[in-house]
């Protein structure tokens, strides 16, 4: 089967999805992309991977870095890899498990507890612990979201964890991969947080270009 045939199939599972690239489904949530990659593998095999991308980015280049990405695995628990001559007979078992792992938050009114949940076991699964590496974007989505939110509660929260988890990681070590420390990267990140007004108007610019306008859009409840 042809590669846009399979991505045809997906889109019309995820109707509210509209084709982003060649080989990504989004939909535009107030303040971030959100949809699924078809990952090419070989040649002949693609795996599927939900993805979240910011729009409060400003450089535009790295809107296309996932604050969250998790693929997708089968019935095993085993990563799904789907050779496409066999997607069709695949395709209904995929769907089931995109459904079970996905579903809650693959829907036109995502709850934003339901984000949370689904960051928060992915990062239960982590094998390595305490490693900013894995550690950073997520928190920006999590202060993002809250921050979105206008919860004191939720961005205090949300705060505390990051200040738990940074006196994990070492100094050195971090200052090498980020060229900062931890506190300036504390700093940064809670500035981007600050002014509502700010926040919100580089969300509106991202969501103007030309490409992501033409996605449809789905909101995120907060209860």
């Amino acid at each position: 089967m042809k590669f846009e045939n399979i991505v045809s199939d997906w889109q019309k599972q995820f109707p509210f999805l509209s084709q982003y690239t060649s080989s990504t489904l989004y939909a535009e949530a107030d303040i971030i992309l959100i949809g699924l990659r078809l990952d090419k593998i070989m040649s002949n095999t693609y795996r599927l991977i939900l993805e979240i991308l910011p729009l409060w980015i400003q450089e535009k280049r790295k809107i296309s870095i996932p604050v969250f990405s998790v693929e997708l695995f089968n019935k095993k628990g085993e990563q799904f890899f789907i050779k496409y001559q066999l997607h069709e007979y695949l395709f209904e078992a995929a769907v089931e498990c995109a459904n079970q792992q996905f579903g809650l938050i693959l829907r036109e009114n995502i709850r934003a507890n339901d984000i949370f949940r689904l960051v928060d076991s992915f990062s239960s699964t982590l094998i390595t612990k305490h490693n900013p590496i894995n550690w950073h974007r997520l928190f920006e989505l999590k202060l993002a979201l809250a921050f979105y939110s206008g919860e004191a509660d939720l961005i205090d929260t949300v705060k505390a964890e990051i200040e738990n988890e940074t006196k994990y990681w070492n100094e050195k070590e971090f200052n090498h991969m980020f060229m900062k420390s931890i506190e300036e990267w504390k700093s940064d990140l809670y500035q981007k947080m600050e002014n509502r007004e700010t926040f919100m108007k580089q969300v509106q610019l991202n969501m103007d270009d030309k490409k992501i306008s033409r996605l449809k859009r789905i909101h995120i409840i907060f209860d």
